[in-house]
C-alpha cells in the first residue's frame, strides 16, 4: 500500500492507471474527497469513466481511510492537508494536474489553485463554499450530530475508517467549524478566489442542505471566468445525478485543455 511519511501524518494515496492509453499521453487527475469519505466512496461511480482517460492519484486526506488518524484539528487545517498534497505531487514528480473535488476536497482544491497556481491545469468543484457562518455549522451539528446516520452508513464509515474511530472524528469536526466561524469564518479570501487563474467549473446541488447553493454563486463570480453548473440535487448530487455529473465534468476537462498543455 503506497504511503508518504509527513511531519504530522502519514498520508495514504492510490495511483490508478490504465493500459487503455499511452501512459505519455495520459493527464494526472487528483480526487478530492468531502468529510468522512474518500476517493474510493465519494467517486465511485465516476471512476470508471475517469480511469479511461486519466491518471488518477487520490490521497486520503489526513484523518480518513487509510491516512493517520485525527485526534484533533487545527483552523488552518484547510491549508495543512494543501501543504500534505504539494508533497504528495512533488513526491510524485507531478508537476500540474486536474482537479476534482467535493465539499471539504473541494475547499482544498480552491485553495490549492489560489495558493499553488502553477500545479493545477483545470478543476471541477462541487459542494464548496469560501466562508462558513453560524447558520451552517448549526446545520453541520443537525446532521451529524442530533439526527442518528442511517445504519448503511454507519457501515460504511465503519469499513473506511474503522469503528470507534469514525464516531469519534464528528464532534472533533463540529468543534473545528465552530471555531472557524469564531475566528470570522473565511475559509478562502476573495482575493485569493480572484487570484485563482486555472479554469475552473463550480457545480452546486439547488436543494443542498449542508452548503448553501449561494455558496456557489459567489464562487463563480469571484472566480475569474469561472462555469457555474447547478444541479437538481442535494449535496452529494454526484451520486443523485452520477451520469449528468461525470458527463459536465469530462467536457468541462476536455474543453479547458488547450493543445499541447501538460
Amino acid at each position: 500500500m503506497p504511503f508518504l511519511e509527513l511531519n504530522h501524518t502519514t498520508l495514504y494515496y492510490d495511483f490508478v492507471t490504465s493500459n487503455i492509453t499511452q501512459e505519455t499521453t495520459r493527464r494526472p487527475l487528483l480526487l478530492l474527497h468531502g468529510f468522512l469519505g474518500t476517493p474510493g466512496s465519494d467517486f465511485a461511480a465516476q471512476m470508471p469513466r475517469l480511469v479511461q482517460e486519466y491518471t488518477i492519484v487520490a490521497p486520503h486526506l489526513h484523518g480518513h481511510g487509510h491516512s493517520s488518524h485525527r485526534t484533533t484539528y487545527t483552523t488552518s487545517y484547510y491549508q495543512e492537508d494543501v501543504a500534505d498534497i504539494i508533497a504528495l505531487l512533488d513526491a510524485l514528480q507531478l508537476e500540474r494536474v486536474l482537479v476534482l473535488g467535493f465539499s471539504d476536497g473541494a475547499i482544498v482544491g480552491l485553495l490549492l489553485a489560489a495558493l499553488h497556481p502553477d500545479r493545477v491545469i483545470a478543476m471541477a468543484l462541487h459542494g464548496a463554499q469560501p466562508s462558513i457562518t453560524a447558520r451552517d455549522t448549526a446545520a453541520i451539528r443537525s446532521w451529524l450530530l442530533e439526527r442518528p446516520l442511517s445504519p448503511t452508513w454507519q457501515e460504511q464509515l465503519t469499513l473506511l475508517h474503522g469503528d470507534p474511530y469514525w464516531r469519534s472524528l464528528l464532534p472533533l469536526y463540529v468543534d473545528i467549524q465552530e471555531k472557524l466561524v469564531a475566528e470570522g469564518g473565511i475559509l478562502i479570501s476573495n482575493e485569493e478566489l480572484a487570484g485563482i487563474r486555472c479554469p475552473t467549473l463550480i457545480m452546486h446541488g439547488t436543494r443542498d442542505r449542508v452548503v448553501a447553493v449561494e455558496y456557489a454563486s459567489m464562487l463563480s463570480q469571484y472566480i475569474p471566468g469561472a462555469h457555474l453548473r447547478l444541479f437538481d440535487a442535494g449535496h452529494a448530487l454526484h451520486l443523485r445525478c452520477a451520469d449528468e455529473y461525470i458527463t459536465t465534468v469530462m467536457n468541462f476537462f476536455r474543453n479547458a485543455i488547450l493543445p499541447g498543455e501538460t
